[in-house]
């Protein structure tokens, strides 16, 4: 069906031939030169991330390496690298000692994500510190110097020729130990340090002989050794065991504490609550308040300031009372008595050797004097 033609309109006007066959050679040269810069550009974009990644992967990987180092020598007051001389070249360590010492896993081999040589050093600049440098060789360069998004510090790699170490967290002169070992660092190498302070890590361990820490040949006295005062410094001793001492030094004691050897105090023993002994044998003097022995009581020299009782007691000196004494039985060979007040004898008839009394009243009496 045709359409109808609006005759205000006219007829309707038809496209350009050139329109009708798309785009022409112009547009396309242009088309074709914004999309080869798109992709040169993104092709840089995706390189620099890849070179990025890279960097990061062998920072990562240099940092782990120091840090294990680092253990290694904390954890080992025999290690080499303590005792290795001050000033000579690195002493280079095995990654197998990591492996050993289960600070490296051995599936990690000795190459880094790179493809890079790793390898680990001790270096003592002085007598009081040990340099830990892990090390990644290469065939170049790194893309760029290692930065804050790698996640490491202590990491870095030369800049051109000079020789010293630069990244994140450091900024380390590597001449005397290239003076030491010619080609030690160059600029294919990435370098992460550690330090350790060897006089300090004594500080950190209990040693059961004298150590040397800083490797100058002489015992260190700060370290905490059996030879030595073992210092908690106010903390507690928990879960100890048994405990075999000469001589303790103890302040309180807390909770249950049972003896079951002797014990002997040679000082002043002092008890604010109830003491429950069998046999109590004391080679000094006894002063006690209020006392109760059910066992036997062996004492040179008893002094009691209150009541004194005892089924049974022996006394070979003096027995001198200040107060009133009650006694059930008493066999005495001498008794001085001021006032002596016997409510019944043991049998109808007492015999005495000597009796001094001022004031003595018999029912009967043989043999007494005036």
């Amino acid at each position: 069906m045709a359409r109808a033609l609006n005759p205000f309109l006219g007829a309707p006007r038809r496209l350009p031939r050139r329109n009708r066959r798309g785009l022409g050679l112009f547009d396309a040269m242009l088309a074709i030169i914004v999309l080869s810069l798109l992709a040169l550009w993104g092709g840089q974009v995706a390189g620099g991330w890849i070179a990025g990644r890279v960097v990061t992967g062998e920072v990562r990987t240099v940092a782990e390496l120091a840090r294990a180092g680092r253990l290694l020598v904390e954890g080992d007051v025999s290690h080499g690298g303590r005792t290795h001389a001050v000033g000579a070249a690195p002493l280079a360590v095995g990654l197998a000692d990591l492996e050993a010492a289960d600070l490296r896993s051995p599936a990690l081999g000795t190459r880094s994500p790179g493809r890079r040589a790793l390898t680990l050093w001790l270096w003592r600049p002085n007598a009081g510190a040990l340099v830990v440098i892990a090390r990644a060789r290469g065939e170049r360069p790194l893309a760029r110097l290692p930065g804050a998004e790698d996640g490491a510090t202590g990491v870095g790699a030369l800049l051109g020729t000079d020789a010293r170490l630069r990244g994140p967290g450091l900024d380390f002169d590597m001449g005397p130990v290239n003076a030491l070992v010619a080609g030690f660092a160059t600029e294919n190498d990435v370098f992460a340090l550690d330090h350790v302070a060897l006089d300090v890590t004594c500080r950190s361990y209990l040693f059961r002989v004298e150590v040397d820490c800083d490797g100058d040949g002489t015992p260190d006295v700060i370290a905490n050794t059996m030879g030595t005062g073992l210092d908690m410094g106010g903390q507690d001793l928990t879960g100890a065991g048994n405990v075999t001492a000469a001589t303790a030094a103890i302040g309180t004691l807390e909770g249950v504490t049972e003896f079951t050897g002797a014990l002997a105090v040679g000082g002043e023993l002092a008890v604010t609550g109830r003491t429950t002994m069998e046999d109590v044998t004391v080679s000094g003097a006894l002063n006690a308040a209020s006392a109760e022995v059910a066992g036997t009581l062996t004492v040179p020299d008893l002094v009691a300031t209150g009541a004194l009782t005892g089924a049974d007691l022996a006394l070979d000196g003096t027995v001198a009372v200040s107060g009133e004494a009650r006694l059930g039985d008493a066999d005495v060979n001498t008794l001085n008595v001021v006032t002596l007040n016997v409510e019944q004898l043991s049998s109808d008839t007492g015999t005495f050797g000597s009796l001094f009394a001022e004031r003595a009243t018999f029912t009967s009496c043989s043999g007494c004097g005036p």
